[in-house]
């Protein structure tokens, strides 16, 4: 026996069915497709029970975490068939890293960052100005051992006190005229001239790149003199007269391998060759500078003729004599820019002793050194700090500081003091950096005033360009030489590199 269906019945079940799968599908957010092969009114029953599903209310809205349900998939029979579409399940995250972004261009060097770079923690100061306006300063302030760079201090006070046109002046005198071709005796009358020099003497500085260009007093200018006055004899000789300065032959703080090395040759208001008695590789300095001058005038006299016989020491010329004979340096300013370009030792020693002088002392060098500080804080130039125990910088008790000398290097704007840069030994050139520096930018252009002893190195200078740059570098430290010349020409490079600041 059949079974048999009645169409009203079969409405009723599939209204129920659709009505339990509506509220499913609303609890689920999942959409509901009913269809019909026939597409007859059990089409049209679901598609009104599914409308509300189409546009669900707010609440029923499923958590932002959930994924979005699929399309839905229909299937077809011959018979009314009901699919459901079902949310796969979600998934995994992803873990994809994140993507790094790209490292910046590393920042281009700059002058600043160079310099600090190298000098690194090395002990020392450092100015750099550009036509006038400091762009660096490092400890500018400090004191340090500056070595001969202090010349520049010495230079200056001098040329503010005696002037650049000053000139030392070296006579021969005598209690009366000459009679008959002779005089009875003669006195060598000293004046502080650093650079009076046998012509051969003259002849070795000429020799030597550093020294070639020494603005050096001829002595035999004093035996043509007297020859030209009709002296033919000195019965009783010269005598010598040194009493310009107190005798002061070195300076009492100095190691001693300064006088045993020649470093410097012996001081005195009456000198000749710088004091030595001998030089080259074996230089000895005179144990009497003053009858060494005297000797050496003695033999050009022989050389010419006049008898005499060997000097005597001592003394002072008498009152109201007779000028024979006399000899005059080069002006102030070309003895200055010697002593810079060669960094001259014996030069500076002179300088500050003939400073005391000029200030009423007796010519010693710690009265020069202290009138040294008077007239440079006078000139403007900040000496604070500033100790200077000679002249030279050979002293390692010195102290002074870069901005001091840059100070004292500036003053070279002022026409009195101009010398204190066209003086500066230039790079390539002249002085002590003439065989520095060859075939680099800074050749030709830097012109410098260099420092150096055991344990300390300087350089103060200006590099020609636009702008005019100056600067004052000082650095101390436990190194020789050429650890020193390395530093030196790291900061060279730097300033002439072109960085910007």
């Amino acid at each position: 026996m059949s079974e048999s269906v009645v169409p009203g019945s079969r409405r009723r079940v599939r209204a129920g069915l659709v009505a339990a799968l509506v509220t499913v599908v609303g609890a689920s957010a999942l959409a509901v497709v009913a269809t019909r092969s026939d597409g007859g009114a059990g089409g049209a029953a679901v598609a009104a029970a599914v409308r509300p599903v189409v546009a669900p209310s707010p609440t029923m809205i499923p958590p932002a975490t959930e994924a979005p349900a699929p399309a839905p998939v229909a299937t077809s029979s011959s018979t009314t068939t009901m699919t459901t579409t079902v949310a796969p399940p979600p998934a995994p995250p992803l873990h994809v890293a994140a993507a790094r972004p790209p490292a910046p261009p590393p920042a281009p060097l700059t002058l600043t960052t160079a310099l600090q770079q190298a000098l690194g923690g090395m002990s020392g100061c450092l100015i750099i100005q550009d036509d006038g306006a400091t762009i660096f300063d490092r400890d500018s302030g400090s004191a340090f051992v500056p070595a001969s760079s202090q010349k520049l201090l010495v230079a200056a006070a001098a040329l503010s006190r005696l002037g650049p046109d000053f000139r030392f002046e070296t006579r021969v005198v005598a209690a009366h005229p000459p009679q008959d071709g002779s005089v009875d005796d003669a006195w060598l009358v000293g004046a502080g001239d650093p650079y009076l020099a046998t012509p051969e003497y003259v002849g070795y500085l000429a020799t030597k790149v550093r020294t070639a260009d020494l603005p050096m007093t001829p002595m035999a200018i004093l035996a043509d003199e007297l020859v030209a006055r009709g002296v033919r004899a000195i019965p009783g000789g010269l005598h010598t007269d040194e009493s310009r300065y107190e005798p002061q032959r070195s300076v009492p703080s100095w190691k001693a391998s300064y006088v045993t090395e020649a470093e410097v040759g012996s001081l005195g208001a009456l000198t000749v060759n710088e004091g030595l008695a001998s030089w080259g590789p074996s230089q000895t300095v005179a144990s009497d500078p003053a009858v060494s001058a005297a000797t050496a005038l003695g033999r050009l006299l022989g050389d010419r003729g006049v008898a005499l016989p060997a000097p005597t020491a001592g003394g002072t010329a008498p009152p109201r004599s007779v000028v024979l004979a006399t000899v005059r340096s080069a002006p102030l300013a070309q003895i200055v820019a010697g002593m810079l370009r060669a960094s001259d030792n014996y030069v500076a020693e002179m300088l500050v002793k003939e400073l005391d002088h000029q200030y009423g002392g007796p010519g010693l060098t710690a009265g020069g050194t202290a009138r040294v500080l008077e007239e440079d804080g006078r000139l403007g130039v900040p000496v604070e700090g500033v100790h200077l125990g000679d002249g030279s910088g050979l002293d390692v008790g010195n102290r002074a500081t870069c901005r001091a000398l840059l100070g004292a290097l500036n003053l070279s704007r002022l026409e009195p003091f101009s010398v204190l840069d066209s003086g500066l030994a230039i790079a390539g050139h002249t002085g002590t950096l003439a065989k520095r520096y060859v075939g680099s930018p800074a050749d030709g252009r830097l012109a410098a005033k260099t420092g150096w002893i055991n344990g300390a190195a300087a350089m103060v200078g200006r590099i020609a360009g636009q702008p005019t740059r100056r600067f004052a570098l000082i650095v101390n430290g436990q190194f020789g030489w050429p650890a020193a010349q390395a530093i030196e020409d790291r900061i060279v490079a730097l300033l002439t590199s072109g960085l910007a600041l």
